[in-house]
């Protein structure tokens, strides 16, 4: 599964949810971290929009990812309001 974040200037990062770290806020920038490919993060007032794409061929998360992307999903769903 993949977590696309989508940024009013026309900017998308893009995160494969596989072995999560850790996500907040931190000095007003929304910051997500997977052991695999590190870190991204971004001014939270510059969000547009989020989507998570499961494709066909996915890998299932691990379990512990969960808990994580949950925050995430809390996170970046009140800053869109």
């Amino acid at each position: 599964m993949d977590l696309n974040i989508f940024l009013k200037d026309g900017t998308q990062f893009k995160m494969t949810i596989l072995r999560l770290i850790e996500c907040g806020i931190n000095q007003k920038k929304f910051f997500i971290e997977s052991a695999k490919e590190g870190r991204i993060e971004f001014p939270i007032e510059n969000l547009s929009g989020f989507r998570i794409d499961r494709p066909k061929s996915h890998r299932t998360a691990y379990e512990d990812d969960s808990t994580v992307l949950y925050t995430a999903i809390g996170i970046l769903s009140k800053h869109l309001i």
